[in-house]
Formats: C-alpha cells, structure tokens, sequence
C-alpha cells in the first residue's frame, strides 16, 4: 500500500482571501480549516503535524473547557448572554460568567489538572485569564454568589478566587469550597488558603478549618476548627472519581506534547487507542468505531466575538482533536489524529478554535465554518445578532459503541499499511510529578474525602472585629433566588439512575451519541 495522499483546507483555495483569526485583538495569520471540497493531492506523506500548524505569533489568550455541563447553564460575556445553555468541550474565555439555574452544576477543567465547580442557582466569572509574556498562566475567579469547589493546583500558574472585597490566594496544592448564600464561609478540606481584603485582614486557613463571616455583620470573622458537611460536597467528591477513572489507563502518547499534565490527554488515553504509524508518528483513535465512522458527523460551531467560530464536540474526549493537531483518514482504517502544537512556547503557538484535517474519503465534505457571524431572526425590531450556536447534524457512516466510563475498553484494532500491521500501543503509565496536582489532582486520597468533615463548627462567631465590608459589583449579598437543594444522588436523564458514592468509584457518563466531533482543522 503506498502512502496516502493528503489534502489542504485552505480559504485562500476557496474565495482568495486567506482567514486571519483574531484572538484578543492578535491575528492569527494563515490558519487552515475545513472547507466544502477536496483541493490538491500528495503523492507522499504530509510532515509531522507541528510542520502543518498555521505560523502563528506568539499569543497570551487562553481558553479553558466546560468538562462537565449538566441542567441549566448559561454563559454570559459580560453583561451579555454569550450561550443560553452551556454545553460539555465549550471553550470559555476570559471575562465569561458561568451561572447554573436550579437544576444546573458546571465543571471548569484549566491545563495543569485544576477545576472549579459550580453548584445550582450559583455564579462565578473568569475574571481573569490569560498568558504572561513567559507563557505561565494567570487565573482569577470571582465567585459571584451561591455555593462553588475550587481544587487549585499550587506549583503552577497564579490562581486567586474573590469574593466581596476578599481574595483567596492558595499557597500550595488546595481544596477549599466558597459558599455564599447565607453567612459568607470558606472551607479548606486540603492544603492552606490565603485569605486578604488589601487592609486589615491577612491570614492563613489550613486544612479542615472554616472561616465564617456575619452576613449581618461583614467586619466580624471567625475561624473554626471543623468543617461543615455539605450535602454537595458528595457531588465534588464523585467528580474527583469520575476523572480519577480517567486516567487509570494514562500513556505515553501526550509525552513530547510540552504539557502532559493537561487533563485533556487522560481523555484521549481512556477512550481510544494510541498507534506509531510509519512516516507519521504518534496517532490517535477512539475505540469502537469502524473505517466508516465520522469524527465530524455532529457538533456545533459556537460564536465568540474577536475569535469567530469555534468548534465544540459532542464527544467526551473532543477537546484537544478539534483545537490542535490533524485528522488524516486511512483507507485501511479510517480517521486517525495526529496531535501536534498543542503545548505552549517551543511545542505549540497556544490555543486555536479548530484543528487541521490532511486527507479524505473520496466523495467526503467536511463542515464549513462560518467565516462571518451567522445571523439569526431579530427578536426584537429590525437589528440582528450573531446567532451564538450553529448546529452541525449529519448521518454517520458507520455506528459507533464508544466507551462509557467505567465500562469495559472496546477491542482494539489493528491495520495493515506499507506492508506492515499496525497494532496499538501498550498502555505505559505516564510517570507524574508528586502533589494533589501532579497526580491530575484526582488521585489523591485527601481530595474531598468525606472523613476530614468535622461534626460541626462552633457555634457564634469570635471577637476578632475588621472593617466591614466594603460594598462594590463584586461585594456578597444574599442571592435573591431559590436556595440551592440538597444533593440527592440523583445523576442526569442520560445517564444510569445510580450516581456512584466514593467507597464505589464506578462513576457512569452518558455514552456520547452520534459520530460527534467535527471541528475546524488548523
């Protein structure tokens, strides 16, 4: 069997004017991406996938992902509703506001293995994220009101989380909860948080202790020895789980990535297989589908403005496919992806909102992005808006039987190409660094574990007297809507009616439907 010919989706071969993707005010120059039709062939292999990535300058812009959407969730852009209903792989951006509805909760996944969690009727806002001119990350989270998790990873990138006129800065490796609906408090279940108003109030909360504030009086404080039990803190606990499965059967296939530690390759690991295929390298594919199977049957093309349209998967493992690297089909196998900057610095130029595809099935269109915004019937006199989400649904050729977490791995395949058969890789565990962090900050025993709840904190606060509260947009103030309910146990319509408890960590996903995926190819 000879090489396979490849193709280049380029606008320039379509209209004559090359694409330039603005990221935060920074153009990204060249960039390639699906188009209707197959262009011109090669007779031989493309190069590695980081020779086919569009040259990009160096940019500070970062997008994280939605791990895990479930109910009502809306994304805001400011004062504007940016997406009516959050979806799983969404990318959010810097500025965005995440706010759950009654029966809402949302995951924020960031690249060194840190999440936020977001329970019903709560809010927080990306306030800041971005990039340092050395690549090291900064975030800052608002938590806007109601009850949120945050498992912050201390050994990499600068993490803060405000609410009122406090800032939350961890020291190291920390698991700490934010619950603002009655008494402000704050709730460290592992490592140690440091807490300031910029003022008066400077300390340190440790492990399994709380810090209360008087909602009646925001200038008294106390620090508990103990921390409350939260029904939700079951909810985070079974998170930790369901991404602790993850990567059970983490590789070495991310290791030249630049950033193995990102979650996002604990996804590719767990759902596919990962082959060395001659003249190409490393390669990916998810188990249980055939030669048939489309990664780009279905998905959304999602707006976000100074960006454009940005691919968003179905698929529980579409994030790192569809914003780097390639997809090339195999006639002999079927599609295959080639990662390929997706790291930061000398191993990739930063995020991008599509990937690149090489070649095709003969009679095969890929879905086209909108160039400009796609816009839909005014709801309100004769202005239009760009419509924020854009449906992508098409047939699959082939069925597919993805792996659900917890369930067993598909049967692995094996191809024949240059008169060799390529079988896939053994599994080889991807050796971490130590800490709550280095190990996806899943895997550690501390992480939420139910038995560092204490009974219960002492009643009344202490003497210990600050200034009060200084009122401003981001101050507390009791949330005007429903109070939050009890987490029962209770798991998503999609996915089996038991939601494991953490003695049973056999947590049960939805199984993705359709060929999802399908993004644009950089």
């Amino acid at each position: 069997m000879g090489h396979p010919q490849c193709n280049f989706f380029d606008s320039r071969k379509q209209s004559g004017v090359s694409l330039s993707v603005v990221i935060a005010g920074l153009v990204l120059a060249g960039a390639v991406f699906f188009a209707g039709r197959a262009i011109a062939q090669d007779t031989a292999p493309p190069p590695p996938p980081d020779a086919q990535q569009p040259a990009a300058a160096t940019n500070n812009v970062r997008a994280v992902r939605l791990s895990d959407v479930e109910g009502k969730v809306q994304v805001l852009n400011g004062s504007e509703q940016a997406f009516d209903q959050a979806q799983t792989n969404m990318p959010v951006m810097e500025g965005m506001r995440l706010v759950t509805g009654g029966d809402g909760r949302v995951e924020v996944q960031f690249e060194d293995g840190s999440v936020a969690r977001v329970t019903p009727n709560s809010s927080i806002t990306l306030s800041q994220l971005h990039r340092t001119a050395d690549g090291s990350t900064v975030t800052a989270i608002d938590a806007n009101g109601g009850l949120s998790y945050y498992e912050l990873n201390g050994r990499a990138g600068q993490y803060s989380v405000r609410f009122g006129s406090d800032i939350i800065t961890p020291t190291d490796s920390s698991i700490f909860r934010v619950n603002l609906d009655q008494n402000p408090e704050l709730a460290v279940t592992h490592g140690t948080i440091h807490v300031s108003d910029g003022q008066n109030l400077a300390l340190d909360i440790h492990t399994n202790q709380s810090l209360r504030f008087d909602a009646q009086n925001p200038g008294q404080y106390d620090v508990a020895q103990s921390v409350n039990a939260d029904s939700w803190d079951q909810w985070n606990s079974d998170r930790d789980q369901a991404l602790a499965q993850l990567e059970e059967n983490a590789t070495a296939g991310r290791a030249s990535s630049g950033n193995p530690d990102d979650p996002a390759w604990n996804d590719l690991d767990y759902y596919g297989d990962w082959y060395n295929v001659p003249g190409y390298g490393e390669a990916w594919a998810p188990s249980g589908v055939g030669a048939g199977w489309d990664p780009f049957a279905s998905g959304s093309w999602g707006y976000y403005s100074g960006v454009g349209y940005s691919w968003i998967s179905g698929n529980s493992w579409g994030w790192w496919p569809y914003h780097c690297g390639a997809w090339n089909y195999f006639d002999s196998f079927g599609w295959m992806w080639f990662p390929g900057n997706c790291g930061w610095g000398s191993v990739g130029a930063g995020w991008y909102p599509y990937a690149t595809v090489w070649r095709i099935p003969p009679g095969y269109r890929l879905p086209i992005r909108p160039i400009g915004p796609v816009h839909g019937l005014p709801p309100h006199g004769p202005i239009q808006h760009p419509q924020a989400l854009v449906a992508v649904n098409r047939n699959s050729l082939d069925g597919q039987q993805f792996r659900a977490v917890g369930q067993p791995r598909p049967a692995a395949r094996a191809f024949d190409y240059e008169g060799q058969t390529i079988h896939p890789e053994q599994a080889i565990v991807h050796v971490k660094d130590g800490g709550p962090v280095g190990e996806s900050f899943t895997a550690s025993a501390a992480r939420s574990n139910p038995e560092i709840f204490g009974s219960s904190v002492g009643a009344g606060f202490g003497n210990t007297v600050r200034n009060a509260y200084q009122p401003g947009s981001r101050s507390y103030s009791p949330p005007a809507y429903t109070s939050r309910p009890a987490w029962s146990g209770a798991s998503r319509p999609s996915e089996s009616p038991h939601y494991s408890a953490p003695a049973a960590p056999a947590y049960h996903a939805s199984t993705p439907s359709g060929g999802s995926g399908g993004g644009h190819p950089h």
